[in-house]
């Protein structure tokens, strides 16, 4: 049997993890509709949400560091390219995006012996 428009999640994830899986998802959909506003000539919005500082302080990673910063946004505009209107799709991007961020955190993170 398969489920159609579950309201809720099939597995249930820690909070850690649901909050900015949520605010990915949301970021890589606003991202996806500025870029198409933007092809048809729409520039210089101001009502863009930019949840992006508040993704790296939940996640734990240094917002002003450029390195970081420049990874991130590479890994948010290849995703928000990929979504369409398809919630199963935004999801697997958005996870995607959020398993690339935890990786930069993992490189950035000391090893202990």
């Amino acid at each position: 049997m398969k489920l159609k428009n579950p309201t809720y999640p099939l597995i249930k994830m820690p909070i850690d993890i649901q909050i900015p899986l949520f605010l990915i998802k949301e970021e890589l959909k606003c991202r996806k509709l500025f870029y198409m506003l933007q092809e048809l000539g729409m520039t210089d919005c101001d009502f863009e949400p930019h949840l992006d500082s508040l993704i790296l302080q939940i996640i734990g990673l240094d917002e002003d560091n450029d390195n970081i910063s420049d990874k991130y946004f590479d890994i948010m505009e290849r995703r928000s390219k990929k979504i369409e209107a398809d919630r199963d799709l935004i999801m697997k991007q958005a996870i995607k995006a959020y398993h690339e961020i935890i990786a930069i955190k993992k490189e950035l993170t000391p090893k202990n012996k």
